[in-house]
């Protein structure tokens, strides 16, 4: 198989989403060009890096084109989808603040690869007072909890002036990437994965767009 763009790889974790929640059994990349904006060319050319020649003159099969692209992605349908192909990941957050404590809620990842199993926060009183349904704990047990429970991504959400540091930190722990939404352009190690999800960068990327129209 081709090495697989970091565009493209990007476009085809959302376009297995999207393929996930298709009900009709083809769809033709102009259908798809409706549903993402980007254009069918493109698609085609994302589809064309995989191991795939489903394509045909009325489209593609959807439940068969999203299992090529999970299989080389190697990311997980669904939770069912995970178990049978043994793809398993634990997470932990980083930072209890306002939009920590809001992901505590652990549904969000239900029927999914992912599990939520640890958070931390170096205000020892927030991992008091919060609740969740997996254990918190002070950001000074991270070195203990994280290599014992074989947690392998975090998702941070601390300020922005501790936001390196605490990076730092959980990669020498043992963490393989990190869910950014901070502000901060994290300098980490190349083998550790980074996705930047900062909501004000997002809404920056939004105004910019309407803008430029």
């Amino acid at each position: 198989m081709k090495k697989i763009s970091e565009p493209s790889r990007k476009r085809l974790v959302e376009l297995s989403q999207i393929l996930s929640a298709v009900k009709d059994e083809r769809i033709t990349s102009v259908q798809l060009e409706a549903l993402t904006g980007w254009s069918s060319a493109s698609i085609r050319k994302d589809i064309s890096q995989l191991d795939y020649a489903g394509g045909v003159s009325n489209g593609y099969k959807v439940k068969e084109l999203n299992a090529v692209i999970c299989q080389a992605l190697g990311i997980a349908q669904d939770e069912s989808d995970s178990k049978a192909r043994g793809i398993s990941h634990k997470c932990c957050i980083v930072g209890l603040g306002k939009l920590g404590a809001a992901l505590l809620e652990n549904s969000i990842f239900f029927d999914t690869a992912f599990s939520v199993t640890a958070g931390f926060d170096a205000n020892v009183n927030r991992t008091e007072i919060l609740s969740a349904s997996f254990p918190l704990y002070p950001a000074s047990r991270m070195n203990q909890i994280i290599p014992e429970e074989k947690i392998e991504y975090a998702i941070l959400t601390v300020s922005n002036e501790t936001a390196q540091s605490m990076a730092e930190r959980l990669v020498e722990c043992g963490i393989k990437g990190i869910v950014n939404y901070t502000s901060v352009k994290l300098i980490l190690p190349k083998s550790v994965a980074v996705e930047n999800v900062s909501p004000v960068t997002a809404m920056n990327n939004l105004s910019a767009k309407i803008s430029l129209g």
